[in-house]
Protein backbone atom coordinates (compact mmCIF):
# COMPACT_ATOMS: atom_id res chain seq x y z
CA UNK A 1 0.00 0.00 0.00
CA UNK A 2 1.34 3.42 -0.98
CA UNK A 3 0.94 6.13 1.65
CA UNK A 4 0.95 9.79 0.73
CA UNK A 5 1.23 12.88 2.85
CA UNK A 6 -1.49 14.65 0.88
CA UNK A 7 -4.31 15.92 3.11
CA UNK A 8 -7.71 14.28 2.85
CA UNK A 9 -10.26 16.53 1.11
CA UNK A 10 -13.77 16.21 2.51
CA UNK A 11 -16.69 16.74 0.13
CA UNK A 12 -19.55 18.39 1.98
CA UNK A 13 -23.04 19.73 1.47
CA UNK A 14 -24.12 22.82 3.37
CA UNK A 15 -27.64 22.50 4.78
CA UNK A 16 -29.46 25.72 5.70
CA UNK A 17 -32.63 25.47 7.79
CA UNK A 18 -35.34 28.11 8.19
CA UNK A 19 -35.91 29.79 11.55
CA UNK A 20 -39.56 29.87 12.63
CA UNK A 21 -39.21 33.63 13.19
CA UNK A 22 -38.36 34.34 9.53
CA UNK A 23 -41.11 32.49 7.65
CA UNK A 24 -42.72 35.63 6.21
CA UNK A 25 -39.62 36.91 4.36
CA UNK A 26 -38.52 36.00 0.81
CA UNK A 27 -35.15 34.75 2.08
CA UNK A 28 -34.92 34.67 5.82
CA UNK A 29 -32.20 36.40 7.80
CA UNK A 30 -31.59 33.03 9.39
CA UNK A 31 -30.80 31.41 6.03
CA UNK A 32 -28.60 34.33 4.96
CA UNK A 33 -26.68 34.29 8.26
CA UNK A 34 -26.24 30.52 8.19
CA UNK A 35 -24.89 30.66 4.63
CA UNK A 36 -22.40 33.41 5.53
CA UNK A 37 -21.22 31.66 8.71
CA UNK A 38 -20.80 28.27 7.04
CA UNK A 39 -19.02 29.64 3.97
CA UNK A 40 -16.71 31.59 6.30
CA UNK A 41 -16.00 28.37 8.23
CA UNK A 42 -15.23 26.48 5.02
CA UNK A 43 -12.96 29.29 3.79
CA UNK A 44 -10.79 28.70 6.87
CA UNK A 45 -10.74 24.91 6.38
CA UNK A 46 -9.10 24.11 3.04
CA UNK A 47 -9.68 20.38 3.55
CA UNK A 48 -13.46 20.90 3.00
CA UNK A 49 -14.85 21.19 -0.53
CA UNK A 50 -18.48 22.35 -0.72
CA UNK A 51 -20.40 20.30 -3.30
CA UNK A 52 -23.94 21.64 -2.74
CA UNK A 53 -25.73 24.28 -0.72
CA UNK A 54 -29.21 23.13 0.22
CA UNK A 55 -31.68 25.69 1.59
CA UNK A 56 -34.79 24.54 3.44
CA UNK A 57 -36.29 28.04 3.42
CA UNK A 58 -40.05 28.20 3.85
CA UNK A 59 -40.82 24.50 4.04
CA UNK A 60 -42.21 22.65 7.01
CA UNK A 61 -40.23 19.86 8.63
CA UNK A 62 -43.26 17.60 8.12
CA UNK A 63 -42.86 17.80 4.32
CA UNK A 64 -40.24 15.35 3.03
CA UNK A 65 -39.88 17.15 -0.35
CA UNK A 66 -38.25 20.32 0.91
CA UNK A 67 -35.30 21.49 -1.17
CA UNK A 68 -35.56 24.14 -3.88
Amino acid sequence: MIKTNEPKIWRADIYLRLSKDDRDKSESNSIKNQREMLLDFVSHNPDICVVNILADDGFTGANLVRFK
